[in-house]
């Protein structure tokens, strides 16, 4: 009697193995199955038919004896003598076990989506074999030993070989988007994706909870606030709907995602992950809802340090599979599926029944959110739904949705709080520092520049005569999470004082200060801006506090477009010594990100160019790994200072000695509290690899100062700073 293997870590038969995907399916299905079929004109019965038989059969291949000896080889036991090399993979080979009995069940259509959901399982470039050469692996390999392998996997198995398949599988006869079973094609290999990864990995494909958001959300709004607002309703009505909901800040987002979000599997992203983790606080403490996930660089850090959190490891992993019930992460986590990687339909196929809440889109680069309305697009062919949530909305990204017949409902919310009198001061913000120290004496202000070099430029000449907080990007990752922490801590408190960021507390940070002092920005920045100043309260002063500083601001031009920047100063220049409505805000931006007014300007031509390569990309030319770094733009770098490597030099060296799996990870995880990400062309000729087997982290020959954070301008040389 045979011994069929089919993985050697954690040691695990080929019939193990197929059982746990089964099992998987059908969790998958018992959740969302009515969901993953809602509104398609898919025959249900061929549908999980299809899906059964690709699961089952997907590793058979794996019986073939070069493979075997791979296993067994790790195991230390003896080889079995063969002639064959590995080099047809096993995944080419599966599809000849499948009986005829079993293929007739299925008409033309599904047979070819079965064959091929089983053959690009794993998605290599290996050669297509040759009948020659999958005839002779039959006779010599499997035909002697039939009986055997199908005792042993313990489900029927064809005893005739049948060649047919090759030609179905070849890459010219793929299934392809103008083929009328393309989305059900990516429906099954993506669910085949999903249930083989979480089998191999002992992670749920999906997770339930006996809560619902929805619900929790309202009961959370009303113990506080007795009832739903007016966008919360509308978020309520248009639970199956995709829609778009423009509200002032602090008007309660957040809820009404979740309202919308109602009992359904659901994705909430955000630019910054500072934003994320306040979020999954509100979501785990406030709204009481236990099955939540958080994804992005530093989760795992975020979540080992939170109390509440039981077992911090195994949500981790659970967020990183996208199993949890709803994940709250970066878009780059999961938005590469745009460009049809080889076998991006694992993501892609989740996204038919997942819901999407897209914050504050105005905050990424046009060709980010090009990537994003692809995605949305994407996600509506295959029976998703999405909502944009923002604070403003520029006009061309509504446009491109409707241009693309994506039905949508919008709504329009505006607090009418009068909460910012702007100032428009020709000045550099560098001149306001005396009127800042005593503003800061009754009161609290936040003073936010472009760069970093700007900020630390201005909190060095603050703490000459005061003390004052500073944050901004350059922190090593366990100091700004300290920093993070102080001001949220010190916005809450009835201290004044000043503290000086960039724009890395723009989107989404709860705090709430009584006087903005700020360099110009564009617009949609600059408003966001100002949702940290009077969050929520009314201001009834004379004079303005809301300070816009428009001479030499810093960073137009590397972090902002200097035309766009321009046109923000016009636009901004007849409400200058005005109280600025909500509702004028949101027309501003909308009037600045239209057509019309960025004719000619680089940022259009950028967006524009953007969503042409992505309506033009040709599927299963790229890799993962070169998708997620067309997405992440992979201009940065994670650098440990090199002071800090020197110091903590001991860590470098026990990371090289341990070779415990989970105990290297928790090594590597005290270095990277000790790293911050950079532009790479920050970074220029002053990093080196620290080694050790690390190849992506860098020691950098810069000053770290833990006040003042990594110090990169000096004298005499003038800097590209696009940090936050």
């Amino acid at each position: 009697m045979i011994v069929a293997y089919a993985k050697s870590k954690p040691i695990e038969t080929i019939k193990e193995h197929t059982n746990k995907v089964l099992e998987e399916l059908n969790i998958l299905r018992k959740l969302y199955g009515k969901r993953i079929l809602e509104n398609k004109e898919i025959d249900e019965e061929k549908f999980w038919l299809t899906l059964k038989i690709a699961c089952q059969y997907h590793d058979c291949g794996k019986i073939f004896t070069p493979f075997q000896n791979q296993i067994l080889q790790k195991l230390g036991e003896e080889l079995i003598e063969t002639e064959f090399d590995y080099e047809i993979k096993h995944e080419q080979l599966s599809p000849l076990f499948i009986p005829q009995d079993l293929i007739n069940k299925l008409d033309k259509p599904h047979q070819k989506i079965l064959l091929q959901s089983i053959y690009y399982h794993h998605e290599r470039d290996a050669m297509q074999p040759s009948p020659e050469v999958i005839e002779k692996i039959w006779q010599k390999d499997f035909l002697p030993r039939l009986d055997e392998i199908e005792k042993e996997l313990e489900f029927p198995i064809s005893k005739e070989l049948r060649l047919g398949y090759l030609n179905k599988v070849s890459r010219e006869n793929r299934i392809d988007e103008e083929s009328e079973y393309y989305l059900e094609y990516c429906l099954i290999k993506g669910i085949v994706h999903r249930c083989d990864h979480a089998a191999s990995a002992h992670i749920p494909v999906e997770t339930n909870s006996k809560n619902n958001l929805g619900s929790e959300a309202e009961k959370f709004l009303e113990q506080k606030f007795k009832n739903i607002n007016d966008l919360q309703e509308f978020c309520k009505e248009n639970k199956n709907s995709n829609i778009i909901a423009v509200a002032s800040t602090g008007y309660g987002k957040t809820e009404g995602a979740a309202i919308w979000s109602e009992n359904e599997k659901t994705n909430y992203t955000l630019p910054y992950r500072i934003s994320l983790n306040d979020i999954f606080d509100r979501i785990n403490r406030l709204m009481n809802y236990e099955n939540v996930g958080l994804l992005h660089s530093t989760a795992m850090d975020y979540l080992s340090e939170e109390d509440e959190i039981k077992y911090p490891q195994e949500l981790y992993e659970q967020s990183r599979m996208m199993s949890t019930k709803i994940l709250l992460s970066t878009i780059n986590q999961f938005f590469y599926f745009v460009f049809k990687y080889q076998g991006y339909e694992k993501i892609y196929s989740m996204l038919s029944y997942t819901k999407i809440v897209i914050d504050e889109i105005q905050a990424y680069e046009p060709k980010i959110t090009a990537i994003i309305l692809k995605g949305l697009k994407m996600i509506n062919d295959i029976g998703g739904k999405f909502m944009i949530i923002t604070a403003t909305l520029p006009k061309i990204y509504q446009e491109y949705l409707e241009n693309n017949n994506i039905p949508l409902k919008v709504g329009k919310f505006y607090s009418n709080t009068n909460r910012h009198k702007i100032e428009l001061i020709d000045k550099n913000i560098s001149e306001a520092i005396e009127e800042i120290i005593e503003k800061s004496k009754n009161s609290k202000v936040l003073v936010i520049a472009n760069t970093v070099d700007q900020a630390i430029m201005l909190y060095q000449k603050c703490i000459q005569k005061i003390d004052a907080g500073l944050l901004h990007a350059r922190f090593i990752e366990e100091d700004k999470a300290t920093l993070e922490e102080k001001i949220k801590l010190f916005a809450r408190s009835n201290q004044n004082g000043i503290w000086i960021t960039t724009q890395i507390v723009e989107a989404s940070l709860d705090i709430d200060f009584d006087y903005l002092y700020t360099e110009m920005s564009t617009l949609d920045s600059l408003f966001q801006r100002m949702g940290r100043c009077y969050r929520k309260r009314e201001y009834k002063g004379e004079e303005s506090n809301i300070k816009i500083y428009i001479k030499n601001a810093s960073g137009i031009k590397y972090v902002y477009n200097k035309k766009i920047h321009e046109l923000s100063i016009q636009m901004l220049e007849k409400y200058n010594n005005q109280m600025l409505k909500e509702e004028t805000k949101a027309e501003l931006v909308e009037k600045l990100y239209s057509r019309e007014t960025l004719k000619g300007t680089s940022y259009l031509t950028e967006f524009d160019t953007a969503t042409r390569v992505l309506d033009n990309i040709v599927g299963y030319s790229l890799k993962e790994a070169e998708a997620k770094n067309i997405l992440n733009d992979i201009k940065t770098v994670t650098v440990i200072p090199k002071q800090l490597y020197e110091e903590n030099i001991s860590l470098f060296e026990e990371y090289e000695k341990e070779n415990d799996y989970k105990a290297r990870n928790e090594i590597l995880k005290k270095i990277r509290k000790l790293c911050l990400n950079l532009q790479a062309n920050q970074a220029k000729r002053r990093i080196s690899n620290v080694g050790y087997k690390i190849k992506d982290i860098y020691f950098i020959d810069a000053k770290y100062d833990r006040k003042k954070g990594l110090l990169l301008k000096e004298e005499n040389n003038t800097f590209d700073d696009r940090s936050l």
